[in-house]
């Protein structure tokens, strides 16, 4: 299957499986203030480079039309993609109103086989903002159908959260060496000093590679924790809280492109 066409097929699953998201997610936020989420963006490895697909008779394409061949980098993007719809997959089993079903348990282990972080509580990627999706076995999520103007198809589903959760650095922002690939975030240390904080909830502490999980309290009776991360990718973390019950979040962020041009001359990256 060409990427093209599983981008489109993603897009039509997730509207079929958003319609059942609402009646299953509906009963577990009832009552709670919620906020918008958004659905984070693909990570291109190497940026700048126009997509590009192949249709099934052979034919290639990018946005500007039919080109002569794959585009540069095509491999690259094809393993990006797949990196995606792997996270992705499993947010939509979620919002499809799965819970922690046999099926939602699978692809969360299989996820978790793939983490190759040896302290998975000092990546860098655990910074950044996070909505929960799923908080002690439960679907924190809501989703419904956003019409748009009505008069085209330029509606969408929102997906609205309890609350976004941020981790960052008590001390400010600290940057890794540039490389072909971007700026990014440096790998947090061994005991440096980071801050958890969601609405009216603000917690120091040091970064620990015990990774143990650590209780913060709650936010209309949705528990907030840090800590048993056991995978995380540039779009969403996965946390074993008590009984080995699931917490998933979704990132809100954008870090995890790397610095931006701004970032780069407000802190003197260039």
């Amino acid at each position: 299957m060409t990427m093209k066409n599983k981008l489109t097929i993603a897009c039509v699953a997730l509207a079929a499986r958003s319609r059942l998201a609402v009646a299953f997610t509906a009963t577990a936020v009832t009552g709670t203030s919620l906020q918008p989420a958004t659905i984070p963006e693909i990570h291109w490895t190497v940026p700048g480079f126009k997509v590009g697909w192949k249709d099934e008779s052979g034919n290639w394409f990018d946005e500007d039309g039919p080109r002569d061949g794959p585009p540069m980098n095509y491999w690259r993007q094809s393993a990006d993609q797949r990196e995606y719809n792997r996270d992705m997959d499993v947010v939509n089993l979620l919002l499809e109103g799965s819970s922690a079903t046999d099926a939602v348990q699978l692809a969360l282990e299989k996820l978790e086989g793939r983490n190759s972080a040896r302290y998975p509580s000092l990546s860098r990627k655990v910074l950044g903002q996070w909505a929960p999706i799923m908080v002690s076995n439960e679907c924190t999520a809501l989703v419904a159908k956003n019409p748009g103007c009505g008069s085209c198809d330029c509606g969408s589903f929102d997906v609205d959260v309890p609350f976004v959760m941020q981790i960052e650095r008590t001390d400010g922002r600290r940057w890794g060496a540039s490389n072909a690939y971007g700026i990014f975030d440096l790998k947090l240390e061994e005991g440096e000093g980071i801050c958890v904080s969601a609405m009216d909830i603000s917690k120091n502490m040091k970064a620990d590679k015990a990774n143990q999980c650590i209780e913060l309290g709650s936010i209309e009776g949705v528990p907030l924790r840090i800590g048993s991360i056991s995978y995380v990718s540039d779009y969403i973390m996965i946390q074993r809280g008590p009984g080995k019950t699931i917490d998933l979040w979704l990132r809100q962020d954008k870090s995890y492109l790397g610095a931006t041009d701004e970032e780069k001359k407000k802190y003197h990256l260039i």
